[in-house]
């Protein structure tokens, strides 16, 4: 991993109905976070379950305005699936 770049936690808080909701948009939002990972930039990603209404994403980036960018290309915000996100620079000890 590039060494210019930090390491931040996403916390998204989804809407109401989000298991049911998302059908039509998860192919794209899991066709976006599989080319994220590929690039080196998601590490880890998934929802909490029961009920699914939140996820955790951790990726890396230069900064937080440039990851905040990045993260309307989610084909759920532009869905508006999405109602919160949280982004905290992270202090990664072990992965990645």
């Amino acid at each position: 991993m590039p060494d210019d770049l930090s390491t931040f936690l996403v916390t998204y808080r989804y809407v109401p109905g989000m298991e049911e909701r998302r059908t039509p948009h998860r192919p794209a939002h899991l066709e976006w976070i599989s080319e994220l990972h590929t690039a080196g930039r998601l590490l880890l990603a998934g929802a909490l379950l029961d009920p699914v209404d939140s996820a955790v994403l951790v990726f890396r980036a230069p900064d937080a305005y440039t990851l905040r960018q990045l993260l309307l290309a989610d084909p759920y915000a532009r869905a508006n699936l999405i109602v919160e996100v949280s982004v905290r620079p992270f202090g990664l000890v072990v992965g990645g």
